[in-house]
Parts: C-alpha cells; sequence; structure tokens
C-alpha cells in the first residue's frame, strides 16, 4: 500500500517543519540533523528543535525517523536525501521534500535532489517573520507561521549519467581515483549493465586487453570525459580516472553515493 512520506532537513525551525501537516497527509517524516548551532540563542542547541518537532509530528500520529547528516556540506546532504528517495521509491510511496526547515544551502541541495528524482519539493511561507525572544523561538523555532501558506515547486529535468554510466560514477566517487584495471573489475563481477559480454569468450579465445579498453572507453569514459564529471590522468603508462566537482555532484543525485 503506498505511503506518503515527507524529507525534511531540520534546523532551528519549528513551524517550518511542523505547520504544513495542518493540510498535508503523511505516513512518515525523515528528520534530517546535525550537531548545535545557534549563535544568538546559544543555550539552545538544535538538539531541541528536533526532539520537539518529532514530539510534534507524533502527536500528529506521523512516524518519525530521525537520520543524522552533515548539512553544512551540500554533497553529503545530496548523497542522504536521494539514497532516501530512491529507497522509499522503491516501496512505491510518493514523497515531498520540505526545503524550507533549514539553510539556503540546505535548501538548494534538498531542491536539486527532488527535482533530480522527480519528486514533490514545497517551500513554506513564514508570513510572522522571525522569533524576536527566546520564549517565541522555544514555541515556533526562528521562523512564525502565523497562516499556513506553502508553494510545490513545478520540477525541472537534471540530467545526470545512467546505467553502467552511474554505477561507474559512484564507484569513482567514493574511491576518488580509479585505474582501467579498476573497472575491468567491476566488469568480471558483472557490476557494469551492458558490458557482461566482455567476460564471454569469443570463439574460444578471450578477448584482447586493447578489444576490452576499446570499449571501456568508448561505452564508459569518452561521455563522462566529455561531460565534464571525469578527467584522464596519464601515469606512465596507466590511466588514472579522477572525479571532478562536477562529477562529485552527480554521484551523489544520483543517489548510493
Amino acid at each position: 500500500m503506498e505511503e506518503i512520506v515527507h524529507i525534511i532537513p531540520l534546523a532551528s525551525e519549528i513551524d517550518m517543519a511542523v505547520r504544513p501537516f495542518d493540510k498535508m497527509r503523511a505516513n512518515k517524516v525523515y528528520l534530517l540533523h546535525t550537531k548545535p548551532i545557534s549563535k544568538e540563542f546559544s543555550s539552545k542547541c538544535r538538539e531541541y528543535f528536533l526532539q520537539e518537532v518529532k514530539k510534534r509530528l507524533e502527536e500528529k500520529n506521523i512516524e518519525v525517523i530521525t537520520v543524522g547528516s552533515e548539512m553544512s556540506d551540500p554533497l553529503p546532504l545530496l548523497s542522504t536525501i536521494s539514497n532516501l528517495i530512491v529507497q522509499e521509491k522503491k516501496e512505491n510511496n510518493l514523497v515531498y521534500v520540505n526545503m524550507s526547515a533549514s539553510g539556503k544551502l540546505t535548501a538548494v541541495a534538498s531542491t536539486f535532489a527532488a527535482m533530480h528524482h522527480d519528486v514533490k519539493v514545497y517551500y513554506v511561507y513564514a508570513d510572522g517573520g522571525y522569533s524576536k525572544n527566546e520564549e517565541e523561538l522555544l514555541e515556533h523555532g526562528l521562523s512564525i507561521v502565523n497562516k499556513l501558506r506553502y508553494y510545490i515547486l513545478t520540477n525541472f529535468t537534471i540530467d545526470t549519467p545512467t546505467g553502467a554510466r552511474s554505477v561507474f560514477l559512484t564507484e569513482l566517487h567514493k574511491k576518488e581515483k580509479m585505474t582501467t584495471n579498476d573497472i575491468i573489475k567491476m566488469i568480471k563481477d558483472n557490476r557494469l549493465q551492458g558490458f557482461e559480454d566482455l567476460n564471454e569468450n569469443i570463439g574460444g579465445k578471450q578477448r584482447t586487453s586493447s578489444n576490452i579498453l576499446v570499449r571501456i572507453n568508448r561505452g564508459l569514459l569518452d561521455e563522462l570525459k566529455h561531460n565534464g564529471y571525469i578527467r584522464v590522468e596519464k601515469r606512465g603508462r596507466n590511466n588514472i580516472i579522477v572525479i571532478t566537482d562536477k562529477g562529485k555532484y552527480a554521484a551523489c543525485l544520483i543517489g548510493n553515493a
């Protein structure tokens, strides 16, 4: 049975995370959190907001799962959100991402991840401005929502590698550098879809190394290099494949990176 799942990266907010459920439905919410922040209200850390939001959502009979993530760096956050989306879509669940309950950098990463995986991302309006004292902060979080109003963004396509290229790119992101021998091992382990035939003999003879390398270059590396996801460095007789910054973002968007 299809469930409705929300993913909410959370900082020092309460209203922005909880008030959408005055109108929206959810069976389950993932609260993504990190460690303390607040400069102005230094005595209160994000743990308070995490537990307060969790309590209020559970009072609405919503299952809450807390997930630790590094939210000051968009790459691990992209990876965390993408992995959760992929996991829930495999269960045929309907996924929403709230891009309003944390900082601007988090909002960008949340939006990219949601749009890439074609799930709904929404923005909540803080019509009451910002908390002016500690009492308001503890009740509402940094932003105050008086009358709920939210906006579901229109998705656009974010192209990333697919198939064997996506599998290779996520593996390269984990290792940062690989050689053609590493790719050949992935092929022998049947981890690259579309390259399985390279494990088969031709007329009782094994394929030559040059034949395998041609396929790897034409079928895998050339397009990734052309699109700026990797660069290939010559080290003596060896080619070293290195992931670029663009490649890192693509790998994290793909998920399971």
